[in-house]
Protein backbone atom coordinates (compact mmCIF):
# COMPACT_ATOMS: atom_id res chain seq x y z
CA UNK A 1 0.00 0.00 0.00
CA UNK A 2 1.31 3.47 -0.77
CA UNK A 3 1.30 6.27 1.66
CA UNK A 4 0.21 9.41 0.67
CA UNK A 5 3.78 12.09 0.19
CA UNK A 6 5.62 8.39 -0.20
CA UNK A 7 5.30 7.84 -4.51
CA UNK A 8 7.70 9.68 -6.00
CA UNK A 9 7.92 10.03 -10.27
CA UNK A 10 10.52 8.01 -11.76
CA UNK A 11 11.73 10.14 -14.33
CA UNK A 12 11.66 14.06 -13.39
CA UNK A 13 8.72 15.54 -14.72
CA UNK A 14 9.00 18.06 -17.83
CA UNK A 15 7.86 22.05 -17.73
CA UNK A 16 4.18 21.60 -19.11
CA UNK A 17 3.98 25.23 -19.09
CA UNK A 18 6.38 26.64 -21.34
CA UNK A 19 5.04 23.69 -23.69
CA UNK A 20 1.17 24.39 -23.14
CA UNK A 21 2.60 28.06 -24.24
CA UNK A 22 4.24 27.63 -27.52
CA UNK A 23 1.29 24.69 -28.59
CA UNK A 24 -1.17 27.49 -27.80
CA UNK A 25 0.91 30.03 -29.69
CA UNK A 26 1.05 28.16 -32.47
CA UNK A 27 -2.61 26.92 -32.33
CA UNK A 28 -3.44 30.73 -32.74
CA UNK A 29 -0.70 31.45 -35.10
CA UNK A 30 -2.10 28.73 -37.45
CA UNK A 31 -5.82 30.29 -36.95
CA UNK A 32 -4.33 34.07 -37.91
CA UNK A 33 -2.77 32.86 -40.83
CA UNK A 34 -5.26 30.89 -42.45
CA UNK A 35 -7.33 33.86 -41.90
CA UNK A 36 -4.86 36.22 -43.54
CA UNK A 37 -4.18 33.50 -46.40
CA UNK A 38 -8.41 33.56 -46.43
CA UNK A 39 -8.39 37.61 -47.04
CA UNK A 40 -5.62 37.78 -49.46
CA UNK A 41 -7.23 34.73 -51.68
CA UNK A 42 -10.94 36.40 -51.89
CA UNK A 43 -9.12 39.23 -53.06
CA UNK A 44 -8.76 41.69 -49.68
CA UNK A 45 -4.79 42.29 -49.68
CA UNK A 46 -5.29 45.65 -47.55
CA UNK A 47 -7.12 43.82 -44.79
CA UNK A 48 -4.89 40.57 -44.95
CA UNK A 49 -1.76 43.03 -44.01
CA UNK A 50 -4.33 44.94 -41.52
CA UNK A 51 -4.98 40.98 -39.67
CA UNK A 52 -0.84 40.49 -39.77
CA UNK A 53 -0.26 43.90 -38.15
CA UNK A 54 -3.06 42.53 -35.60
CA UNK A 55 -1.20 39.09 -35.36
CA UNK A 56 2.10 40.56 -34.62
CA UNK A 57 0.17 42.55 -31.56
CA UNK A 58 -1.66 39.55 -30.43
CA UNK A 59 0.90 37.00 -30.59
CA UNK A 60 4.08 39.03 -29.97
CA UNK A 61 2.92 41.63 -28.09
CA UNK A 62 4.53 44.23 -30.70
CA UNK A 63 3.42 47.04 -32.07
CA UNK A 64 3.61 48.59 -35.36
CA UNK A 65 6.10 51.24 -33.46
CA UNK A 66 8.10 49.26 -31.59
CA UNK A 67 8.68 46.83 -34.92
CA UNK A 68 9.38 49.75 -36.26
CA UNK A 69 12.33 50.90 -34.15
CA UNK A 70 13.93 47.73 -33.75
CA UNK A 71 16.57 46.12 -35.74
CA UNK A 72 16.66 42.38 -37.11
CA UNK A 73 19.07 41.81 -33.66
CA UNK A 74 17.08 43.28 -31.59
CA UNK A 75 13.60 41.59 -32.89
CA UNK A 76 15.72 38.14 -32.61
CA UNK A 77 16.20 38.86 -29.04
CA UNK A 78 13.05 40.05 -28.01
CA UNK A 79 11.88 37.09 -29.43
CA UNK A 80 13.73 34.45 -28.04
CA UNK A 81 15.15 35.87 -24.66
CA UNK A 82 13.91 33.19 -21.98
CA UNK A 83 13.08 30.52 -24.29
CA UNK A 84 13.49 27.31 -24.08
CA UNK A 85 15.30 26.58 -28.18
CA UNK A 86 12.21 24.60 -29.40
CA UNK A 87 10.12 27.83 -28.80
CA UNK A 88 12.55 29.99 -29.26
CA UNK A 89 12.54 28.82 -33.05
CA UNK A 90 8.27 28.23 -33.76
CA UNK A 91 8.36 32.07 -32.35
CA UNK A 92 10.86 33.23 -35.09
CA UNK A 93 8.90 30.72 -37.80
CA UNK A 94 5.82 32.16 -37.01
CA UNK A 95 7.01 35.45 -37.28
CA UNK A 96 8.34 34.72 -40.56
CA UNK A 97 5.23 33.42 -41.89
CA UNK A 98 2.95 36.79 -40.86
CA UNK A 99 5.73 39.09 -42.75
CA UNK A 100 5.56 36.35 -45.73
CA UNK A 101 2.14 36.84 -46.03
CA UNK A 102 2.52 40.72 -45.40
CA UNK A 103 4.79 40.42 -48.17
CA UNK A 104 2.33 38.41 -50.61
CA UNK A 105 0.06 41.16 -49.52
CA UNK A 106 1.77 43.99 -50.40
CA UNK A 107 2.42 41.82 -53.50
CA UNK A 108 -1.15 41.51 -54.72
CA UNK A 109 -1.20 45.20 -54.02
CA UNK A 110 1.83 46.03 -56.71
CA UNK A 111 3.30 47.41 -53.85
CA UNK A 112 6.66 46.22 -54.36
CA UNK A 113 8.54 48.69 -52.26
CA UNK A 114 6.83 47.14 -48.82
CA UNK A 115 6.55 43.28 -49.99
CA UNK A 116 10.36 43.18 -50.62
CA UNK A 117 11.21 44.56 -47.40
CA UNK A 118 9.18 42.05 -45.31
CA UNK A 119 9.97 39.10 -47.51
CA UNK A 120 13.59 40.14 -46.45
CA UNK A 121 11.96 39.83 -42.83
CA UNK A 122 10.44 36.78 -43.24
CA UNK A 123 13.92 34.83 -45.26
CA UNK A 124 15.92 36.14 -42.17
CA UNK A 125 14.01 34.65 -39.09
CA UNK A 126 13.73 31.78 -41.21
CA UNK A 127 16.72 31.05 -41.50
CA UNK A 128 18.18 32.24 -38.14
CA UNK A 129 15.58 30.23 -36.87
CA UNK A 130 17.00 26.90 -38.87
CA UNK A 131 20.76 28.13 -37.87
CA UNK A 132 20.34 28.82 -33.88
CA UNK A 133 17.83 26.25 -33.09
CA UNK A 134 18.32 23.27 -35.54
CA UNK A 135 15.03 20.76 -35.81
CA UNK A 136 14.60 18.29 -38.75
CA UNK A 137 11.27 18.89 -39.46
CA UNK A 138 9.77 22.31 -40.08
CA UNK A 139 5.32 23.54 -39.07
CA UNK A 140 3.78 23.55 -42.23
CA UNK A 141 3.54 27.27 -41.44
CA UNK A 142 7.19 27.52 -42.12
CA UNK A 143 8.28 29.84 -44.93
CA UNK A 144 9.55 28.32 -48.08
CA UNK A 145 13.20 29.71 -48.63
CA UNK A 146 13.56 29.09 -52.31
CA UNK A 147 10.99 30.82 -52.85
CA UNK A 148 11.62 33.81 -50.19
CA UNK A 149 15.06 33.68 -51.99
CA UNK A 150 12.94 34.20 -55.73
CA UNK A 151 10.65 36.76 -54.31
CA UNK A 152 14.33 39.18 -53.71
CA UNK A 153 15.51 38.17 -56.47
CA UNK A 154 16.94 42.19 -57.78
CA UNK A 155 16.65 43.46 -53.95
CA UNK A 156 20.13 44.10 -52.57
CA UNK A 157 20.48 41.90 -49.66
CA UNK A 158 22.46 43.15 -46.48
CA UNK A 159 25.86 41.40 -46.17
CA UNK A 160 24.51 39.70 -43.19
CA UNK A 161 21.87 38.17 -44.88
CA UNK A 162 24.05 36.96 -47.79
CA UNK A 163 26.12 35.30 -45.09
CA UNK A 164 22.94 33.15 -43.81
CA UNK A 165 22.10 32.04 -47.38
CA UNK A 166 25.53 31.13 -47.39
CA UNK A 167 25.54 28.96 -44.20
CA UNK A 168 21.96 27.84 -45.13
CA UNK A 169 23.43 26.63 -48.57
CA UNK A 170 26.79 24.98 -47.08
CA UNK A 171 24.71 23.06 -43.91
CA UNK A 172 22.12 21.32 -47.19
CA UNK A 173 25.51 20.60 -48.75
CA UNK A 174 26.89 18.49 -45.62
CA UNK A 175 26.11 14.98 -45.02
CA UNK A 176 23.88 14.01 -42.30
CA UNK A 177 25.47 12.82 -39.41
Amino acid sequence: MLEFGKCRPSSPLKPVPQRDYILRLMEQAIQVLLRITSLRESGQPGPAVAMVIEGLEKLFGLTVTELGSLDMDQLFLQLTAGEQPESARDKCLIFAALNNQAGLAYEERDLPGLAQPAFHIALVFTLRALAAFPRSALPPFAPDIGGLLARLDGFELPEATRSLIAAYRASLSKPSA
